[in-house]
């Protein structure tokens, strides 16, 4: 059974070149896998010579971006990307749903910590 978990991370650049980077594939490649490539709503990405199927499930352009794993797809298990723009700030927050089995959540955090951090240098404004 895995848990929903919720990581944040405010970021340096705007919520529409963010949507950008978790919706093309050839962004995605840049920071998420190795390589990416989509068929409609099938992503698939790969990592060190493996590859794993998802599929775009729901979004709304510069709000959020949902993906299922093919493995899951008749379960609840879901991983999404929601932006959050605070007006007063101007900050930019983006929040990442995902689920991992109660003792891989610390290694799953590190995990997105990296990517995040990955993303961040690339989409420095």
């Amino acid at each position: 059974m895995r848990k929903k978990n919720k990581i944040s991370f405010l970021m340096n650049s705007s919520t529409e070149l963010l949507y950008y980077y978790i919706t093309a594939p050839v962004k995605l490649s840049e920071w998420f896998a190795d390589n990416v490539i989509s068929i409609g709503n099938r992503y698939i990405f790969t990592w060190y010579n493996y590859d794993e199927t998802c599929f775009l499930i729901k979004k709304k352009p510069y709000q959020y971006v949902r993906y299922k794993w093919e493995q899951d797809v008749d379960n609840k298990y879901y991983f999404e990307f929601f932006f959050k723009k605070n007006n007063l700030t101007k900050n930019v927050y983006l929040k990442i749903t995902d689920f991992a089995i109660k003792t891989e959540i610390k290694k799953y955090k590190m995990w997105w910590k990296n990517r995040i951090k990955k993303l961040k240098n690339i989409t420095k404004v």
